[in-house]
């Protein structure tokens, strides 16, 4: 153990026999609390690095931990390995919020501070029973959540958007924002799940987002080669259905994805290559934006341009895959198919000099809207050119209402 945890100890602070004779007055959580303490601060932040790093492997790390323990509690072996337990999922798991994680009903968590933790379940919000211990065990979460995914948390860099693809079962995007730029005193962290085993369609009407009569609608259109816009409000379940349309998309085309987050994906092995955005940390110049990669994208050959969601000068791009041919496919943020499209009319000509006409023209081709809220596929629209009139005419094939009519 010559060099390992136990062995750095800082018997300045306080000794082990010390700690003995409070282990009557602990918990195992306590003890687990010390326990992290100890390891992330002081001279053992060294020796967890050297383990982050792959000098020292995660097992020998572990075995230098639980002798620290034993040493320290002087506690039967099966106590040792819960108290680790405990310890690990701090260190290398997400703690306290695992069991939000693996709920499968919950969809999103935000941690506004340390006695906040709030979660979105089957499309409700509520405020969890979980709970950190103070606004220290809080602030030591974040900074192990940073120090996973390899995030700089500086001023340059306030603002965070990242994945986590290392689970089993979840593929988590982090909205991260420091007190740089928030009017509170901690951090704030927004976690999307989305599940690695993707929904199909199938058991997405078995879950009520889709009707029968809706889903074959969609499967005739997606096989028949058209395009489709998805919009609605956030948290609707944009992604999920895109992710299910993905799955539908004959392999006989290739697929070009561009996404903010590495959320979309094909579980079949097919011509599909998904990039996402790359943002400079710290004092990085290195980037490559939603518009910077979509823009390659027309450069590519592929069948399929797919953007995971239009929030700026990339619609410039999708328009000009849309206008060409392609088979397209993006989600959106609005409040109606109509609303949809004239939020991308924005979009574009916030990079381009095209009139509003000549946008709506062009886009003639994006032939499906689907609009989504509370997680269930309201209303799926067709859109015509009209030259008589010079506009887009939007027919409802499907409506919720009338569907249940």
């Amino acid at each position: 153990m010559k060099g390992g945890i136990f062995l750095l100890f800082d018997r300045r602070k306080r000794s082990p026999d010390a700690i003995r004779q409070q282990v009557g007055m602990l918990s195992e959580s306590d003890m687990a609390k010390q326990v992290i303490e100890h390891v992330t601060s002081g001279f053992n932040v060294a020796r967890l690095n050297m383990c982050e790093r792959g000098e020292i492997s995660r097992e020998e790390f572990a075995c230098e931990v639980k002798e620290y323990i034993r040493c320290t509690y002087n506690v039967p072996e099966t106590t040792v390995t819960r108290i680790y337990e405990r310890f690990s999922r701090f260190l290398w798991s997400y703690y306290i919020i695992d069991e939000l994680i693996k709920d499968a009903d919950i969809s999103d968590i935000r941690i506004t501070d340390a006695f906040h933790v709030y979660v979105k379940k089957k499309g409700v919000r509520s405020l969890s029973r979980v709970r950190f211990d103070s606004p220290k065990d809080y602030e030591r979460f974040i900074e192990r959540v940073v120090l996973k995914n390899k995030i700089n948390m500086g001023n340059n860099n306030a603002i965070s958007v990242f994945t986590d693809r290392s689970l089993k079962d979840w593929i988590l995007r982090f909205n991260l924002s420091t007190r740089y730029v928030l009017s509170g005193d901690v951090p704030m962290l927004h976690i999307r799940k989305h599940p690695r085993k993707k929904k199909l369609l199938g058991k997405l009407v078995s879950e009520g987002m889709l009707s029968n009569a809706a889903m074959e609608l969609i499967r005739d259109k997606v096989a028949a080669g058209e395009s489709f816009l998805i919009c609605g409000a956030g948290s609707v379940g944009k992604t999920t259905l895109m992710n299910a349309l993905i799955e539908v998309i004959p392999e006989k085309y290739s697929i070009f994805c561009v996404q903010e987050a590495e959320e979309l994906f094909s579980m079949r092995d097919r011509e599909f290559f998904a990039y996402h955005i790359v943002e400079n940390r710290g004092d990085g110049k290195i980037n490559y934006s939603l518009e910077d990669i979509s823009k390659n994208g027309l450069l590519i050959d592929s069948d399929v341009y797919m953007v995971g969601e239009i929030k700026g000068r990339e619609a410039k791009d999708f328009l000009y895959a849309v206008h060409t041919g392609a088979i397209c496919y993006a989600s959106i943020h609005a409040n109606s198919p109509e609303d949809a499209y004239f939020r991308l009319v924005d979009y574009v000509k916030r990079g381009s000099s095209h009139s509003t006409g000549e946008i709506l023209f062009m886009l003639r081709s994006l032939r499906n809207c689907v609009f989504l809220s509370d997680y269930r596929v309201r209303t799926i629209a067709e859109v015509k050119w009209s030259d008589d009139e010079e506009k887009l005419l939007f027919t409802t094939l499907y409506s919720e209402v009338s569907d249940e009519a």
